[in-house]
């Protein structure tokens, strides 16, 4: 098995220098083994409880997630077969190849699937190489847990994350924090075309200085012209409690100014090859 998506930008259609995933593997009854660019356990524990399913506008990535990684290079993942419902998924990176932890990233996850019921609990830990003082090693902890409800087409979604440590994205971002945040959303699939989802946000940060506490929300309407296309429209609001350099963005393609509250409005097409 193998996968490749590359990413281009739908404004001018350059594409983006790094793949979305870039992965080899085997896969028999034993389970499944996959090497390369790919996503965490993570995002496949809280990212199936995201009422959006990962959208641009998406409150789950964009402020639980936030900088915490839900795609790593140079992973190893081996994931179960399903035993009784249950599956887990564990993944180790190689880091930066050099002597230190730079870039090594830890995960470990298990997942309950049956009928209507979907319940799984992550727990990760990423090393992360100081951007201002790169003689340092930094790390983080991030743990997850969400749960799904299916009543018909309508599914309402929980999850509830934890982090502690160091998150940087070079050479922009960097800060250290600890807190916590919970999702609380639901979609409704109405009729096969007319689809509604919304999901709300509430990040407490401890310490309330490079990040606030926030709230944010969205609500999204999908409406399917064919089985591949579909006509959408999105709105979006972050509210922050404090002033802070870094600032929790409604999309990371426009980023806000520190004290901002950005609020984001989109409607378009969408065309699944």
């Amino acid at each position: 098995m193998f996968t490749v998506e590359p990413m281009f930008s739908a404004n001018n259609g350059v594409q983006s220098t790094q793949f979305r995933q870039s992965f080899v593997g085997l896969k028999g009854n034993w389970g499944e083994v996959t090497m390369g660019r790919q996503f965490t356990p993570s995002y496949w524990i809280a990212g199936y409880a995201d009422p959006s399913w990962a959208a641009d506008f998406s409150m789950v990535n964009n402020m639980e997630f936030f900088y915490a990684s839900y795609r790593v290079d140079n992973a190893i993942q081996y994931k179960t077969p399903s035993f009784y419902g249950f599956t887990g998924r564990i993944m180790a990176t190689t880091g930066v190849g050099d002597s230190t932890r730079a870039g090594r990233f830890l995960s470990t996850s298990l997942d309950y699937r049956h009928g209507p019921i979907f319940i799984g609990a992550v727990s990760e830990l990423q090393y992360t190489r100081d951007i201002f003082k790169s003689s340092q090693i930094h790390s983080s902890r991030d743990n997850y847990f969400a749960a799904v409800y299916k009543f018909g087409g309508f599914e309402p979604t929980l999850i509830y994350h934890t982090y502690n440590g160091y998150y940087a994205y070079p050479p922009y971002v960097a800060f250290n924090s600890q807190g916590w945040d919970a999702q609380v959303g639901a979609r409704w699939n109405i009729d096969g075309r007319s689809r509604v989802y919304v999901s709300v946000v509430h990040r407490h940060d401890d310490n309330n200085k490079s990040i606030s506490s926030a709230t944010g929300g969205v609500i999204g309407y999908l409406y399917g012209l064919s089985k591949r296309t579909d006509l959408y429209a999105t709105f979006a609001h972050v509210k922050s409690q404090n002033n802070v350099p870094v600032a929790y963005p409604v999309t990371f393609q426009v980023y806000p100014n520190a004290g901002q509250n950005p609020s984001g409005f989109q409607f378009g097409i969408r065309h699944a090859f």
